[in-house]
């Protein structure tokens, strides 16, 4: 790489690291502006944002622009159908590392035009050209995609090299934004995320728990027979394994809230996954 195309890298990268940066996102708007910063770093139509379970081998997507809704559930199902036809579609840490791969590394235009994959998820929507990169962490990764319409040409190795030499501050980005989510969580948002199958009726008496209230004090809050508060109280130890009122205050305060789910499961209702609807 000459000197010429090495400042046409660092001047892009600097300006979008600096933004980056100085956003200090949480989880919750971090996709918003790695949807802006990624469109302007490699020139990008649209940018996705995506979680891979791999436990549950199941997905939870945001896009950057809007479209039709019964469109894009019938391309979510469709990607879930044809995603192991191809390590590229697969989103492991192990076929990606640090990398970001475009279409073009392993398809030729022939080939890849007639993958079923790119004929039910990417040409009914006009998308042609991809790069992608992961991020693991966890049980799970991040996937952050650029796209290009039909008629665009490929992304260049120039561009490829921008998105590589961003990863690292996505990754950073990314923890620090995770971190700011925590927070700002309550200990009874912390156990709402993380223990999904607890009631309303349990995490309004997990909240007077945590503060240190008898049975009788949240009888008398909440209006209710003592027999019941003690039966919620049961109930909201065996769900989130606690064997009395520390152990509960402490897991209300300490406990990973996305120790089951990624984020994208639990923090925003436009995430799309492959049920053909938003969460």
């Amino acid at each position: 790489m000459n000197i010429a195309q090495l400042n046409d890298l660092d001047r892009p990268l600097m300006e979008e690291t600096i933004r980056l940066y100085e956003h200090e996102p949480d989880l919750q708007n971090l996709p918003s502006i790695l949807f802006d910063t990624v469109a302007r770093l490699i020139d990008a139509d649209v940018v996705t944002y995506a979680e891979f379970h791999h436990k549950s081998k199941d997905f939870r997507a945001l896009v950057s622009v809007e479209d039709d809704p019964a469109a894009r559930g019938a391309s979510m199902a469709a990607y879930a159908r044809h995603m192991h036809s191809h390590p590229f579609w697969q989103n492991t840490p192990e076929f990606y590392g640090d990398q970001a791969l475009r279409e073009s590394d392993f398809f030729d235009d022939e080939t890849y035009l007639n993958l079923p994959i790119v004929k039910e998820v990417f040409l009914p929507s006009r998308a042609r050209r991809i790069m992608k990169m992961i991020i693991a962490h966890d049980d799970y990764v991040v996937d952050i995609a650029g796209f290009r319409v039909i008629g665009r040409p490929a992304f260049s190795d120039l561009e490829r090299d921008r998105l590589v030499a961003f990863r690292p501050h996505i990754v950073r980005s990314y923890r620090q934004a995770q971190e700011r989510t925590l927070a700002k969580l309550t200990p009874i948002n912390r156990l709402r995320i993380a223990f999904p199958r607890l009631s309303p009726r349990q995490l309004e008496v997990a909240s007077w728990v945590v503060q240190g209230k008898s049975n009788e004090d949240i009888a008398t809050i909440l209006d209710v027979g003592i027999d019941t508060v003690k039966a919620h109280v049961k109930a909201l130890y065996s769900r989130i394994g606690a064997e009395g009122r520390l152990a509960a205050a402490v897991i209300a305060h300490t406990t990973p809230p996305f120790s089951e789910l990624p984020p994208l499961w639990k923090l925003t209702s436009s995430a799309w996954g492959r049920q053909h609807r938003p969460i």
